[in-house]
């Protein structure tokens, strides 16, 4: 079984490691773009410092360098950029209502196009709701009806994030289909990510593990980290200092509760307590990181997240790997879900240095939505564990106690238990006022021991163990008192029961041969005392009368029943 497992885990992880490597074949291997989305003549010009005037830069026109596709990339920086282009005058466009300059980035803050009659329109984060031209999560500039085919547009960008602009030329309609298609996206990520919020929720209320409530705050605080980054926020009345401190603080509360969750779903305290202290160094760094953010110190804030979401995740990475190599296969889900949180990290991450393909942006939805999935189901392994190893620590103790209180040859209580529950019983005063009691003696059995053999005997003691828990009921207590004497205690049970199951006892036991060493068949009889309970009796009382019975059965010729 072991084995299999392996065998599963080597797939599962071989299977990780192809769609890693496929994902960042496709966010960087570069491609040839064929289509100019209906923008020609590109040219570039890297703002000096930030105060130029469009009238200034339009007299720039030897400044601004040739760009060949419709994207433009840049490193971080802190100037603003120029784009200057024409738009083509294609047939597909000539019967739209309306065209619009799509930017489909919604994390540039500052965006301004100039149009040659003059008019301005603004976008971006910094810019209130209410004063876009279109609401949209992402950015579209209505084209002025009348605008020449060779006219040059002027749009200026300022961003403290990736300077990545992809330009496309809309129509109404194109818009409408684009806002679905992403509403679909979108909505499918945040409702599985509310899914598993609710399931860790519901999760942590029914078994209190720890581990589903740590779970619950990071995916809170993932939410709305994403609600965001992505533009969702942006539809309300909130200022834009107001949602950076938001986005730092949400931040924050990811690395925070991821950290916290990966050391008590590890147990590092007693399986790596060194590595246990890292972590929590780890998790104050979010506090400067945060405190730049909350003082709108963004491009500071983002270089120090850079380090934290990198280092982080792989001492973590690291870790996990670790355990798993050291025989905990219980971490699997746990490390291939990091490995999906990594990827899409380092992917989204390092887009701020080279340009992604696909937008990073999406890996990073895809690969927070299959790590939500996985660290849930990780969990659930983890308890799936401790109740597995629970359940084999309550069948050793219950085994160990069943040793401790049965008669290992004939599987009845012994002498010590039924002693035992008298007393708890006496002392609850739970003692049936109406019971009874049997006492077996097997006729002759030291005789049988000596003529046949000690194994002959063990077998006769078993076979007889066997009958007497054939003719009991469940609430009978049977247990073999000594050598070769048994007694049943019949709670609730009247002289006539008891002597019906005694007579049932006796003829089974009468009726089978046991067959010695030597293939000779062996017969046997058994003596019986019996009685029931008297008013004021105790259990002593019923003890010594059934013993007396058994001793008159005994004297008087063996194989019968006495009731006394």
């Amino acid at each position: 079984m072991r084995r299999k497992k392996i065998n599963i885990d080597i797939v599962a992880f071989s299977l990780a490691v192809v769609c890693i490597t496929g994902c960042f074949l496709l966010a960087y291997t570069p491609r040839l773009e064929h289509d100019t989305r209906g923008i020609s003549n590109i040219a570039l010009y890297k703002e000096v410092g930030d105060t130029a005037l469009f009238s200034e830069v339009y007299n720039l026109r030897d400044k601004f360098l040739s760009h060949p596709k419709p994207t433009i990339y840049s490193e971080r920086t802190s100037n603003a950029f120029w784009i200057r282009f024409t738009i083509d005058p294609s047939a597909e466009y000539q019967d739209a209502s309306r065209r619009y300059i799509h930017i489909p980035n919604a994390s540039l803050e500052q965006i301004d196009v100039f149009y040659p009659d003059g008019s301005r329109i603004r976008a971006g984060k910094r810019i209130p709701g209410n004063q876009l031209a279109v609401k949209s999560r992402t950015w579209y500039l209505p084209i002025p009806h009348n605008l020449k085919a060779d006219a040059e547009v002027y749009i200026r960008i300022r961003t403290n994030t990736i300077m990545w602009v992809p330009l496309y030329i809309s129509t109404t309609q194109e818009m409408f289909n684009h806002t679905q298609k992403e509403t679909l996206l979108f909505g499918s990520f945040f409702g599985i990510l509310f899914a598993i919020l609710f399931v860790n929720l519901f999760s942590f209320i029914i078994v209190k593990n720890k581990n589903f409530l740590l779970y619950v705050f990071y995916l809170l605080s993932l939410i709305i980290y994403h609600l965001r980054v992505h533009g969702y926020l942006y539809f309300l009345p909130i200022s834009f200092d107001t949602l950076e401190r938001i986005l730092w603080l949400s931040l924050c509360g990811v690395g925070v509760f991821m950290v916290l969750f990966s050391i008590y779903f590890l147990e590092l305290k007693k399986r790596a307590p060194l590595m246990r202290i890292v972590l929590y160094f780890c998790a104050a760094l979010f506090l400067p990181q945060t405190l730049l953010g909350l003082c709108l110190q963004s491009y500071w804030a983002n270089q120090f997240a850079y380090v934290t979401g990198f280092i982080i995740p792989l001492l973590i990475i690291t870790t996990t790997a670790r355990m798993y190599f050291q025989g905990h296969q219980e971490v699997r889900y746990y490390l291939l879900a990091w490995a999906a949180l990594f990827t899409a990290t380092l992917i989204w991450s390092t887009a701020a240095y080279a340009e992604a393909q696909i937008p990073a942006n999406y890996f990073f939805i895809a690969g927070t939505t299959i790590d939500s999935l996985l660290f849930t189901l990780a969990i659930f392994d983890l308890i799936r564990k401790q109740l597995s190893d629970r359940q084999q620590v309550l069948e050793r103790e219950k085994y160990y106690q069943d040793l401790s209180r049965t008669d290992p040859l004939t599987g009845l209580y012994n002498r010590r238990y039924l002693n035992e529950i008298v007393k708890r019983l006496e002392a609850d005063r739970e003692l049936p006022e109406s019971s009874a009691m049997i006492m077996i003696d097997l006729d002759n059995f030291k005789e049988i021991n000596d003529t046949h053999g000690h194994l002959t005997g063990d077998i006769i003691l078993t076979k007889t163990g066997t009958k007497i828990k054939r003719h009991i009921r469940k609430s009978d207590i049977a247990c073999r008192y000594g050598g070769d004497e048994f007694l049943i205690f019949l709670p609730g049970a009247h002289a006539l029961a008891a002597k019906t199951i005694a007579e049932n006892i006796r003829n089974d036991v009468i009726a089978d041969a046991v067959f010695s060493e030597k293939g000779e068949p062996v017969y046997i009889t058994i003596s019986i005392g019996l009685t029931e309970n008297r008013p004021g009796d105790s259990f002593d009382g019923l003890f010594l009368r059934a013993d007396a019975a058994l001793y008159q059965a005994k004297k008087t010729g063996r194989d019968k029943i006495e009731v006394l």
